[in-house]
C-alpha cells in the first residue's frame, strides 16, 4: 500500500486560503519512503489572515522569501511522480492526515489556481484521518473523553513529543498517533 500522509500550513480558513508549507511523509507497504516539507508563497489573490500568520509565528517578510506557489506546487508533483503512475487508475496514494479533508480540499485549491486538472490521478478516495477514529475507539471504551480532540490534546495524551503548526511536525505526530490510536 502506498500512503501519503500529508499536512498543511495555510495563510486562513477560507476558501481562498493558500498553503505556505506541504509537508508529508510517503509510505509503500509502511516503509518511509520519502519524506517532504515545502514552503511556498500564498498564489495570487490568496487570503490572508493575520490570525494564521500568529499561530505560524511567520510574518509575511518571512513568508515572501519563500519559493513562488507554482515552483513548490511543481516540487510536490516531481514528488508524487517519483512513486505513483497517474495513467494507472489502481497505482494511488492512500491519504492520510489529522482532518485531512481540510488539507485535500489546500492541496485541490492550489492544483486548480495553477490550472492542473490531474490532482486526483494520485490520490485515492480512501482516506486514514485519526480524527475520525477518535468517537468510534470512545464508544468502545477504548479512548477516554479529553477536553477536544485537538492534534496537541491528543499527542500530550500519547506522550507523543509535537511543535504544534508546523506541518512536517504535525505529520510525523499523527502518523505516530494513528498507529498509537491502533495499538487500542
Amino acid at each position: 500500500m502506498k500512503i501519503l500522509w500529508i499536512d498543511t500550513e495555510t495563510t486562513g480558513l477560507s476558501a481562498n486560503a493558500a498553503p505556505i508549507q506541504i509537508s508529508g511523509i510517503i509510505t509503500i507497504d509502511d516503509e518511509v519512503k520519502e519524506e517532504f516539507n515545502i514552503f511556498l508563497k500564498p498564489f495570487e489573490g490568496a487570503t490572508i489572515e493575520d490570525e494564521a500568520l500568529a499561530v505560524h509565528g511567520l510574518t509575511m517578510e518571512e513568508i515572501n522569501k519563500f519559493q513562488e506557489s507554482n515552483e513548490g506546487y511543481n516540487q510536490l508533483i516531481e514528488i508524487f511522480n517519483k512513486y505513483i503512475n497517474k495513467y494507472d487508475r489502481e497505482d494511488k496514494f492512500i491519504v492520510a492526515g489529522y482532518n485531512v479533508d481540510f488539507d485535500l480540499k489546500q492541496l485541490r485549491k492550489l492544483a486548480e489556481v495553477h490550472k492542473d486538472r490531474y490532482i486526483n490521478s494520485y490520490l485515492s478516495y480512501s482516506k486514514i484521518d485519526p480524527l475520525q477514529l477518535i468517537v468510534p475507539l470512545q464508544v468502545l471504551n477504548k479512548l477516554p473523553k479529553l477536553e477536544n480532540n485537538k492534534l496537541e490534546t491528543w499527542c500530550k495524551y500519547f506522550n507523543i513529543q509535537l511543535k504544534a503548526h508546523d506541518s512536517l511536525e504535525d505529520i510525523r505526530a499523527t502518523r505516530t498517533l494513528f498507529y498509537k490510536m491502533m495499538e487500542k
